[in-house]
């Protein structure tokens, strides 16, 4: 049975080139790994296969919707299936565990990358099986820390008792006051931060290549970072499942937040004097 690992987050927080780049490594490991993207798009596994083009799978059960598919950095097999993508909802979805191709790749990892955010009726994609892993991904703005906390809510519900927790993975940030901010998130909702991607040029110079970083950029420090994630992931390291903070509590903290960032932009402390 494969391990299947759920990549979730706010949009335009980097979730696409995380998923990516942890197939690209598992996939440089020697594993055999399958990438599922679900954006309409198809722009989730665009790095990863490169030129390679998206052909409609063979021996699909419904000629209505037609899952894509390529193969793509070290044989890492690409799925597009955002053609089942609904406001946020899947459909059909669950047959992707039964195509034929799919089984004959007999990945032993498949990584999705779930195009809509967490809300108060989110669901993960059907498509698993086993305990899947969460990941969610987050920069340092407000409205991306709402959506994990939103994630951290559902993760407290019956319907996700039967996936695990992998961590927060915080991704492009500029400077250190921003992992202060996340780090202190985390802290106060009791798990963990298993990665820390920095800001880098070379995350732009990948997506002009068509390339993960993995593959355009090897030596490059968050190359190495995304290597180290996926040790946690095949290590399987217990995270702790987190509490969100309820709104009173996210609103005052924010608040705290707002004043700290406000002082050190202008030298004006909460009191009125000048720094």
């Amino acid at each position: 049975m494969a391990e299947h690992i759920i990549v979730v987050g706010k949009g335009g927080v980097g979730k696409s080139t995380t998923a990516a780049n942890i197939t690209a490594a598992l996939a440089e490991a020697g594993r055999q790994v399958a990438l599922i993207g679900y954006d309409p798009r198809w722009s989730a596994t665009t790095t990863i296969r490169g030129s390679a083009a998206l052909l409609p799978v063979p021996q699909w059960r419904s000629e209505e919707v037609v899952p894509r598919y390529a193969l793509g950095y070290k044989g890492a097999l690409c799925i597009e299936a955002g053609d089942f993508t609904i406001e946020g909802h899947t459909r059909q979805s669950a047959a992707l565990l039964d195509l034929p191709l799919l089984i004959q790749h007999g990945a032993s990892y498949v990584i999705h990358d779930v195009a809509w955010e967490p809300g108060p009726y989110f669901s993960l994609p059907p498509a698993c099986e086993g305990v899947p892993i969460v990941l969610v991904v987050t920069s340092g703005d407000m409205t991306s820390i709402n959506v994990v906390n939103e994630l951290f809510r559902w993760l407290n519900t019956v319907s996700s008792s039967n996936y695990r927790f992998g961590g927060v993975i915080i991704n492009n940030l500029k400077g250190p006051l921003y992992e202060s901010i996340i780090s202190d998130y985390v802290s106060r909702t009791g798990t963990t931060i298993v990665a820390n991607i920095p800001h880098s040029v070379m995350v732009s110079v990948s997506d002009f290549y068509n390339q993960t970083l993995i593959e355009a950029a090897p030596s490059s420090h968050n190359a190495y970072t995304y290597r180290k994630l996926v040790r946690h992931i095949v290590d399987s390291l217990v995270v702790p499942r987190p509490i969100p903070l309820d709104a009173g509590e996210l609103g005052t903290w924010a608040t705290s937040w707002g004043e700290i960032i406000s002082e050190l932009e202008t030298g004006v402390v909460r009191d009125g004097s000048n720094i």
